[in-house]
Order: C-alpha cells, then sequence, then structure tokens
C-alpha cells in the first residue's frame, strides 16, 4: 500500500515517485491527469517535511516564473500550481526520457549528437533579452529521448534578470560542473553554462559519475582527462573543443552557445586510423627523412662555423601557436609569481587560495592553520570573504585585538582590490564594506562599495560612501567625475541596468 498524497481534488492522480532532493521536502511524482488522461511530472513541496528550507520553496518559485517565459520543444512546458495543506506543488509536462546519468555508455558520436542539441536550446535562451543561464547543467539534469534529442529540465537555480546574471547571491550547482566563476562568487555569463556542459561531456566520455567528475580536477581548477586511455580513439579536435568549453578562465572560454556549436559542428568525433596508402607513404616517406636529416645536419653545421667566424647573430622569436577556438583573443599580464620574502601568511594564503570558494572554503580552513599573526587573520578572513563566508570573515578579525583588526583589514583590502581592479566591481561590493568596518576613510574602499551598491540598486547606501569619497579623496584621478555623475543618477531615480554597465567606472590602473 503506497502512501502517496491524494490531489485529486485538483484533477490529478499519482502513478508513482520519481525521486527526491536531498534537501528533504522536496518530492517529484509521474501523475496522471484525470480529466485528460495525459501523464504529467508534479513538483511537490512541503513545509512541514524535515530539513526543509524556504531557499527550497523559493527554487520552486524561480523555476515557475522561467518556464512562464519560455515555449521550448525540448524544455518541459509548465502546466500548473496548486496550494496543499502542507506546502505547494508544481505541474509540469512529461518526457518519456531517461536522463543522461542512467545512461551506462554511450559513443562519442551519440555524445556529440546530445552535445549539440542541449546547445541548440542555450542558443535559443542566450539570444534572449535578458539572456537566462541555467546555472545546474549536469547528466541528471538531461534527458535523452529518441534520436538522440536532449532536454533541459530543472531550472530552479536559473538567473533572469540582469542583475542576477551578473552574480548570484547564492552559490548553487553541482561540484564539478560549477565554472570557476560560480565558487567564487563571481559574475556570471552566457559561458558559465558552457563549462557545465562541457564538464558534463567529459563525465560522458570518460564513464565518471557525477558525484566523481571533481576528482578530474586539479589544484588550478583544469580539467585533466587526456591521459586517460580509452579516449585515444577520440579526435583530438574534439578534446580540445573540450578543452575549450571548461577553461578556468572566462576569456578562453567559448562566449556564446552559438560560437561553441559553430566549432563543434564539423568535428567528426572519432579520431581516423591511417589508411593503408597513407601508411606506405609514410614508409617511403621515411627514406627521404633520412636524407633530408644529413642534409639539414651539414647545414647546420655549416651555419655555426659561419656563426663563430662572424660574431653575428640574429635572434628571433617564434610566435606561439594560438587555440584554434579562439575567437577574441586578448593580451594578458605575465602571472604575478610569490616572491622569495613573501612573509609565512603570504605563503599560506597562495596555497590555499584555489580553495576559498564557497564549497571547499570550511574543509580547507580545517586542515589547514594559518599563521597565528595579524597578517595571518587578515588573509583567513580574506579566504572566508572570497568564498562569500562574510560573518566567518567578520568573526575572524574580531578574534583581534581592536587595535590590530585595522591591521588585518587591510590585508583584505590588498585581496579585494586587486578583483574589484579587473573589472568585477559588482562581486567585490561586500569585501569592501568589511574593510570599511575597520577603515572607514579608506577612499578606494568606499569608491567600490559604493559603485557595488549602486548597480545592486541600493541607492541609500550607494549615495553614503560614494558622499564620502568625494569628501575624503584628494587624488583628483577622474574617479571623482565619475561618481558625481552615479550620483546624479541615484537622485534622478536611474537605475543601474538602464544603460549602464558599472565597468566603465572601474580604473584598472589601481
Amino acid at each position: 500500500m503506497n502512501t502517496y498524497p491524494d490531489f485529486s481534488e485538483h484533477n490529478y492522480q499519482i502513478v508513482h515517485e520519481l525521486g527526491r532532493n536531498r534537501e528533504g521536502g522536496r518530492i517529484s511524482y509521474l501523475a496522471t491527469s484525470i480529466d485528460e488522461q495525459h501523464q504529467v511530472v508534479i513538483k511537490q513541496f512541503r513545509f512541514v517535511q524535515e530539513n526543509t528550507s524556504w531557499q527550497g520553496f523559493k527554487t520552486y518559485e524561480r523555476e515557475i516564473n522561467i518556464l512562464q517565459t519560455v515555449n521550448h520543444p525540448r524544455i518541459p512546458r509548465y502546466l500548473d500550481s496548486f496550494e496543499t495543506k502542507d506546502g505547494f506543488c508544481m505541474v509540469q509536462e512529461y518526457k518519456d526520457a531517461p536522463s543522461l546519468a542512467s545512461k551506462k555508455s554511450l559513443t562519442p558520436i551519440e555524445i556529440k549528437e546530445i552535445l549539440v542539441s542541449i546547445l541548440e536550446i542555450l542558443v535559443d535562451l542566450q539570444w534572449r533579452i535578458p539572456p537566462i543561464i541555467h546555472r545546474d547543467i549536469k547528466p541528471e539534469n538531461i534527458l535523452v529521448g529518441e534520436d538522440n534529442q536532449a532536454y533541459l529540465i530543472d531550472f530552479g537555480l536559473a538567473r533572469i534578470n540582469n542583475q542576477e546574471l551578473a552574480m548570484s547571491s547564492i552559490i548553487a550547482g553541482t561540484p564539478g560542473f560549477m565554472p570557476p566563476e560560480e565558487l567564487f562568487n563571481r559574475p556570471l555569463t552566457k559561458a558559465s553554462d558552457l563549462y557545465s556542459l562541457g564538464a558534463t561531456a567529459i563525465a560522458l566520455l570518460t564513464n565518471t559519475p557525477s558525484a566523481q567528475v571533481s576528482n578530474l580536477i586539479d589544484n588550478n581548477y583544469k580539467f585533466q582527462f587526456g591521459h586517460l586511455s580509452h579516449l585515444a580513439t577520440i579526435n583530438p579536435d574534439l578534446i580540445d573543443w573540450l578543452k575549450t568549453m571548461v577553461a578556468p578562465n572566462l576569456d578562453d572560454r567559448f562566449d556564446t552557445a552559438q560560437s561553441a556549436l559553430d566549432a563543434l559542428q564539423p568535428i567528426d568525433p572519432k579520431a581516423k586510423a591511417p589508411s593503408e596508402k597513407a601508411q606506405n607513404k609514410g614508409l617511403n616517406l621515411n627514406y627521404v627523412a633520412i636524407a633530408s636529416t644529413f642534409i639539414s645536419s651539414m647545414l647546420l653545421l655549416g651555419g655555426v662555423l659561419v656563426f663563430f667566424g662572424t660574431g653575428f647573430f640574429t635572434l628571433r622569436n617564434e610566435p606561439q601557436p594560438k587555440s584554434k577556438f579562439k575567437l577574441d583573443p586578448k593580451s594578458k599580464p605575465e602571472p604575478k609569481t610569490v616572491k622569495q620574502s613573501s612573509s609565512a601568511a603570504e605563503q599560506w594564503f597562495t596555497e590555499i587560495k584555489s580553495r576559498c570558494n564557497a564549497i571547499e572554503v570550511m574543509p580547507a580552513m580545517r586542515r589547514t592553520k594559518h599563521p597565528d599573526t595579524t597578517q595571518g587573520v587578515g588573509y583567513a578572513a580574506s579566504c572566508y570573504a572570497l568564498a562569500g563566508k562574510l560573518n566567518l570573515a567578520e568573526r575572524k578579525i574580531q578574534e583581534l585585538d581592536p587595535n590590530l583588526r585595522p591591521e588585518a583589514a587591510e590585508v583584505v583590502f590588498g585581496v579585494a582590490l586587486p578583483i574589484a581592479s579587473t573589472e568585477e566591481n559588482i562581486s567585490i561590493g561586500a569585501m569592501m564594506e568589511l574593510v570599511l568596518k575597520y577603515l572607514p576613510e579608506n577612499t578606494l574602499a568606499l569608491y567600490h562599495a559604493g559603485m557595488s551598491a549602486y548597480i545592486w540598486d541600493e541607492h541609500p547606501k550607494a549615495e553614503k560612501h560614494l558622499n564620502k569619497f568625494l569628501q575624503l579623496d584628494q587624488n583628483k584621478d577622474g574617479r571623482e567625475i565619475e561618481v558625481q555623475a552615479t550620483l546624479k543618477r541615484i537622485a534622478q531615480n536611474i537605475p543601474a541596468n538602464d544603460g549602464y554597465g558599472g565597468h566603465e567606472y572601474i580604473d584598472s590602473a589601481n
């Protein structure tokens, strides 16, 4: 005897349970519409269920809002919703197709067909104004029907408006499939979903379960899967395409689903073995190669003699090959290396920084103790702050003597400023707010915190910080003009997303 809830008063009869969310309280059922006799999916949220949270309800609410704006044949449609005595239900179109997570093995050709199908969905979502970012692409959220046509489900974490697209206030997703910018609570772009889709493809090609995908990622957030022997049968062009999809740096990824789709379409997933004719040609070429090597050696010897005889030498740097998929390459500064004279606290932070994200920060901080110095506390607070755990960051600073807290806040500021200087003003505001609690007259912290507050439509806070900036700033480096323009917009109640991106006010020369 089952204990399924009775939804007959809402015209639905449950057939069986499809699955439960690990948070508890969220259950999916296959059901039948009593009047129309067609199958549907009912997602139930129960407030009284143990371990439920308000965030679970907000997930359903967000999914409804998004699905009501979408009409795509490979995204199950929103049909209905209703309240129950202990919660809420959402009704969605049912697709009789298994998830990718249940597929035991797929050929490279089948995987390419699925990738093309999902990219076509993402192209449609990204063409919308504003675009929709799914944020939780993984095998479990992709259904595959006949002819490898894929359906994308579970839009509970998706973002649609400009502020939410720029940066989520809640780190969400699945470890291994989340792009680095999500882990570090930085602005999301259209390329963020591409990372998750690339991770999904790698999981399929390597037969790696979703729960173990993070094992393929090294400490620099790069996927390492080329060593797997069974990938030798896959076209290297497809491997290069995947590496571009999961590049940790946004600038190294495809910028849109359309560009990723255009690059994937002509690739034959299977590596082609050389033909018998090509092999014979290769044998004949070996003799030519031997003769050519001998001649080249004689010429090289002559060149060496000329070099020492005349003292004339020209050094030429050959250009390095660029990625075949790089559509808009940008010059980047050389990465900064840790100076040998760096303190123990700096070295500790350098080693742990890659773990300063919402998923890994707590176990990382338990495994490695920061130096017991004011600077060490400052770097520990910086790590928590980068992970979005501002309460823990402030608690760490509060452990210090009041006279030492400004020094620790100065360390946090030193970590935050380079991030703000690389056009991430939206995500850095919270860290600058923390700095201002202990360094209230830090003009750059006031500037970045004020600009970030304006972008988030927190006009009173923005006005307070920016007015104080104008009172204290003595540099006259152009920021005062930008701040005055922003204050005028605030006075006219013009929101930041109305023809204003915010990035034009960030001086990368800080």
